[in-house]
């Protein structure tokens, strides 16, 4: 109802009142910070740098959803990447510290190796700083989380960890960047996480958690449901888009089909499917 809404904002609205008032500044300033989102778990990794295959990568994600002027969306995110690139390399070899905050996530992962890889060969003395997003943290009243990417983290939240960060010393720098020419080389469908290795791994890897929530499914479903229900239930690290483009190649299999498709200008998502598993 409209009072519940209204009460639900309202403390949320409070919630993040106090979180503001008990953040740890970090200092600096907005234009201090970079975020390369390249989404390099997915797809041809064989560009060195940002490339065609990139553009072609994300042309295939944004596809997903109603994106008006495909081309010129993802033109404009690659030379934006290009832009912080550039100026990434500029402050770094002018002898400006950089912190990177990585984790387990994929994604994350794979941005760490590439970045590493772009600056290794420049063979500067700056100093690079690491923060790693703890695996477990504990909370009030006796609790426990667990976050699987930095984007959990809210922003007042974020000078909590700057203890956690440790100097990366060079040949760290060097083996991430081995690392990451091994990926380039397997240039794998996808990279995941496995027994806490980055490895390369085939497309399907994924598909049993799909199809076990589906299988919770009546035999008509919405599309969204399964979806999310990957996302919140298993944690896997990997993005809706990436189980959309799975469901998409169970319905070109046979092992489903639409009933009804998503409104014109609206996601994928919005389909109602409905099984034909044997």
């Amino acid at each position: 109802s409209s009072d519940e809404m209204k009460k639900a904002q309202l403390q949320a609205q409070e919630q993040e009142r106090i979180a503001w008032e008990n953040a740890i500044p970090l200092g600096g300033k907005s234009c201090d910070v970079y975020c390369f989102d390249m989404a390099l778990s997915v797809g041809d990794i064989s560009d060195n740098g940002i490339g065609e295959q990139r553009k072609n990568v994300f042309k295939k994600m944004l596809s997903v959803c109603f994106v008006e002027d495909l081309d010129y969306q993802v033109e404009e995110k690659i030379q934006k990447i290009k832009t912080t690139l550039t100026s990434v390399i500029e402050r770094y070899v002018a002898g400006e510290e950089i912190r990177i905050w990585y984790s387990y996530n994929p994604d994350e992962l794979c941005g760490m190796y590439w970045l590493m890889k772009q600056l290794q060969p420049l063979n500067c003395q700056t100093t690079i700083y690491l923060v790693k997003l703890p695996t477990w943290e504990y909370g009030k009243e006796n609790t426990m989380t667990s976050k699987i990417a930095w984007g959990e983290v809210s922003p007042g939240e974020w000078g909590n960890y700057i203890t956690l960060q440790e100097k990366a010393n060079p040949v760290f720098l060097s083996a991430c960047a081995m690392k990451w020419n091994q990926l380039q080389n397997e240039n794998a469908p996808l990279r995941a996480m496995l027994n806490g290795k980055l490895q390369s791994v085939s497309e399907d890897i994924y598909d049993s958690f799909i199809l076990r929530e589906i299988a919770e499914q009546p035999e008509q479903f919405k599309m969204a449901i399964v979806i999310g229900n990957v996302l919140g239930k298993y944690q896997l690290g990997i993005s809706d888009v990436w189980i959309s483009n799975r469901i998409d190649k169970m319905l070109e299999d046979g092992v489903l089909e639409i009933i009804q498709d998503a409104p014109k200008g609206e996601t994928n998502y919005r389909r109602i499917l409905r099984k034909r598993m044997k």
